[in-house]
C-alpha cells in the first residue's frame, strides 16, 4: 500500500510541477501558480519521505 501511496504521489507531483511551470512560463503569477508550487512540493516530499526507511 505505500509503495503505491509513494509512486501516486510522485505521479501527482510531477504533474503539478509541470502544471507550475507552464503557468510561470505564461508570466502569469496568481493564487493558483502559488498553490500548485506548493502542492508539487508537498507532494514530491511526501513521496521521498515515503520511500525513507524506517
Amino acid at each position: 500500500m505505500g509503495f503505491y501511496l509513494m509512486i501516486g504521489s510522485m505521479l501527482l507531483g510531477l504533474l503539478a510541477l509541470k502544471i507550475g511551470f507552464s503557468h510561470l512560463k505564461e508570466k502569469k503569477v496568481n493564487l493558483s501558480s502559488i498553490l500548485t508550487s506548493c502542492l508539487e512540493t508537498a507532494l514530491v516530499l511526501f513521496a521521498i519521505w515515503l520511500g525513507l526507511p524506517k
